[in-house]
């Protein structure tokens, strides 16, 4: 147990020495820091308590896609009536429901399959899973569609999912911030920010909803009339207008006059592979650039090939920012979207399609910034109360186990500390107030290992044991109960981290950390030192 070969020894001193040289930077100003190479200029992530920052509660508003559920169901309905031939008089949004009506009433029975045949399991994979949809009859030639709870909520967890998946990729795109984005309760996100500095730059990105599609515009925007009708039953809420022709949508106030574009379509912003900003070469204004996916290249050449001479409407966010006409047709999945941008304008659009399109408009229900001056008061509150903890801990192995063996655990316990900032600055763990608990509750528990071996080392002298054999045998017989009580508490640490969230998994990685290095750095690196002290004095007794 004490003999130690040179490759040891210089494995056990490079780990130590390498892990002060990670750990060191923490201690440095940041102006020093600079001077250091790139690998040693990384610092513990302090998290929001800490650092200050951003702290955001948002609402998930289901209702917008709630309704655009029913609008995609009511689309898929007039699709498959029309291809199997049946007639509908209207089919539209009413109550929360798809109601239907077809113009003749032997019509009803197909009507009815065919609708029925759309409502799918919620969970394909599970069997027995509910429909996404009940079918209900209405009087002798009508039909209702209304969204089973089922499928709400799977919409509302898929919409919630997604949303923050959006949103890291829009305010993190670098994944370097260790910003905090959970679920809350049924409809809300958590979003934590720890070191923000543009408050607005966030709500703009939570604000915008970044929903990207292209339609055709219908033949009727020529027709004054039609736009007349179109602009007498526009419903604000829903986009639509009771036109002759169905699957529209109106959008007043645009091109000069209002646009009826037709509502289906295909061409959305999940298409987009990519897009940049960039200068059109003809006018040199800022624009768009986009490239689409394999699947919806063919389609967008397609229907380009088909209509060429008609406008198209690129809406975003339901407002038409252009509507040119198709001149040739796009092949190859490239092109660009002009409008009223600006250089930064056109980036910041660039940046949100390439984050992906929020499901759902999100509301600020809560909003706290936290200063940095609290920040700053609570790394001195836990510094101070560290420091206090090791020097208490220090002072009682010197009055307890005597100036060298006292020194051996106190030079431990502060390698031990080194360790764990040389641990979080590498993991790139994020350190909050309860991690700092964590490290204090770690520099109490890092003795206990020394504890129990120079009591088995003292009870070994006491039965006349030579001072090798006594060492030797303290530290190969104290080895089991070590491993047992720190193994017990690292299962804790883990599940504390599995289940915990936030604030306890912080607690739970530094907690981890210190159980690891607290047992390297009293089974190792002291019987190290202890071997270094005994080869060099060769005492005839112990001072313990």
């Amino acid at each position: 147990m004490l003999f130690f070969s040179r490759w040891k020894t210089l494995f056990i001193v490079g780990f130590v020495v390498l892990g002060l040289l990670f750990a060191a930077p923490n201690a440095m100003k940041p102006e020093t820091r600079a001077s250091l190479p790139g690998w040693m200029q990384n610092t513990i992530n302090l998290g929001l308590d800490l650092q200050g920052g951003a702290h955001m509660l948002l609402e998930v508003d289901l209702s917008s896609v709630l309704q655009q559920a029913l609008v995609n169901e009511r689309t898929g309905i007039l699709t498959e009536l029309r291809d199997q031939g049946l007639r509908a008089d209207t089919v539209r949004i009413a109550n929360g429901m798809v109601v239907g009506k077809m113009r003749r009433a032997e019509d009803q029975a197909a009507a009815l399959d065919v609708v029925r045949t759309m409502s799918v399991p919620v969970d394909p994979t599970q069997i027995g899973s509910p429909k996404s949809t009940n079918v209900s009859v209405v009087g002798n030639d009508g039909f209702s569609v209304e969204i089973t709870d089922a499928q709400i909520e799977a919409i509302r967890k898929r919409t919630i999912d997604q949303s923050i998946e959006v949103l890291r990729d829009r305010i993190d795109p670098s994944g370097t911030t260790e910003m905090t984005l959970v679920r809350e309760g049924e409809d809300r996100i958590l979003l934590q920010v720890p070191g923000a500095k543009n408050i607005d730059e966030i709500k703009s990105a939570i604000n915008k909803t970044a929903n990207l599609s292209f339609h055709l515009v219908h033949q009727d925007s020529n027709n004054e009339r039609a736009l007349r009708q179109a602009m007498s039953t526009f419903d604000p809420e829903t986009g639509e207008a009771r036109l002759a022709s169905i699957g529209t949508r109106y959008y007043p106030e645009q091109q000069g006059g209002g646009l009826i574009v037709e509502e289906s379509t295909r061409i959305t912003g999940e298409c987009l592979e990519n897009s940049s900003p960039g200068v059109d070469p003809d006018q040199g204004n800022p624009i768009v650039n986009f490239k689409f996916n394999f699947r919806c290249s063919r389609l967008f050449g397609e229907m380009t090939a088909k209509n060429i001479g008609r406008p198209f409407a690129v809406v975003l966010d339901g407002e038409i920012i252009t509507a040119p006409n198709i001149r040739s047709a796009i092949t190859g999945g490239r092109g660009y979207i002009e409008g009223n941008f600006t250089p930064d304008s056109a980036s910041e659009l660039s940046r949100l399609l390439n984050a992906g399109a929020l499901p759902a408009k999100l509301l600020i229900v809560e909003e706290r910034t936290v200063s940095a001056e609290l920040g700053e008061a609570s790394i001195r509150a836990g510094q101070v109360a560290s420091v206090i903890g090791l020097i208490g801990v220090a002072i009682f192995m010197w009055l307890s186990y005597g100036l060298r063996f006292g020194t051996i655990a106190n030079m431990a316990l502060a390698t031990n500390i080194a360790l764990i900032a040389a641990a979080l600055t590498i993991l790139g763990a994020t350190l909050t107030l309860p991690g700092i608990a964590g490290i204090i509750l770690t520099i109490g528990m890092a003795v206990d290992a020394n504890v129990l071996i120079f009591e088995r080392i003292r009870e070994e002298t006491h039965n006349g044991r030579p001072p090798v054999n006594a060492i030797e045998t303290g530290y190969r017989r104290s080895l089991a109960p070590i491993l047992d009580a720190n193994i017990t508490t690292m299962i804790a640490a883990i599940t504390l981290y599995f289940v915990g969230s936030g604030p306890v998994r912080g607690f739970a990685v530094t907690l981890a950390i210190g159980i690891v290095m607290s047992v390297f750095t009293a089974v190792v690196f002291a019987r190290l030192l202890t071997a270094t002290w005994l080869r060099g004095t060769r005492p005839k007794t112990l001072p313990i």
